[in-house]
């Protein structure tokens, strides 16, 4: 079978999208042409551990305030150098028995909806790890300058809620979108 040019270059592509998504476990993912190490981290202390990005560190107290601006602002943030990716957590006092993952969900997306009416909702589900699973839903909201894709995700920690989100530019969403829900899907809880 002939192959032209132009069926050349989308199959070379289809490859390279292909490329991009791999286990993080492997330890080294290619995203957007760039390598990046995945390796397990402590998120919490002595509490939780997920596989993230090996050069992800912690937000500045003061670029915190810029980016969330709400005093309720997440406890822990991870962001890549440039401050597109980020992945947050949030161990609540409230009560969340395993189980009641989806209901807060449920809740959580309405909240969203009503606040953001003009953000634009995409999926629902659940991520499963080895002793947990998190409930959580995507969408994306308009910023000052471009869009941004958020997925937000619930589960049960020692019987409190524990609420977060990993976000990224909505250009980048096809690259991070499939490696968010495989990190939730490595927590492991002590």
């Amino acid at each position: 079978m002939k192959e032209y040019g132009d069926e050349g270059f989308i199959n070379l592509l289809r490859e390279e999208r292909e490329e991009t998504v791999k286990d993080i476990k492997d330890g080294t993912v290619l995203v957007a042409g760039k390598t990046v190490v995945f390796k397990e981290r402590e998120v919490i202390q002595g509490k939780m551990w997920m596989w993230m990005p090996d050069e992800f560190g912690p937000l500045s107290k003061e670029l915190a305030r810029l980016k969330y601006p709400n005093e309720n602002r997440p406890d822990v943030i991870y962001t890549n150098a440039e401050t597109t990716v980020n992945v947050t957590f949030s161990h609540k006092r409230e009560t969340l028995k395993e189980g009641q993952e989806e209901e807060i969900r449920g809740y959580m997306k309405e909240i969203v909806e009503r606040v953001q009416p003009a953000s634009e909702m995409l999926e629902v589900g659940t991520a499963e790890t080895e002793k947990g699973r998190f409930a959580w839903f995507d969408f994306v909201t308009p910023a000052i300058d471009t869009d941004i894709y958020n997925l937000m995700f619930f589960s049960a920690l020692k019987g409190r809620l524990l609420m977060g989100s990993c976000n990224c530019l909505e250009e980048d969403r096809e690259d991070w979108k499939g490696l968010f829900l495989q990190m939730l899907g490595t927590v492991r809880y002590a």
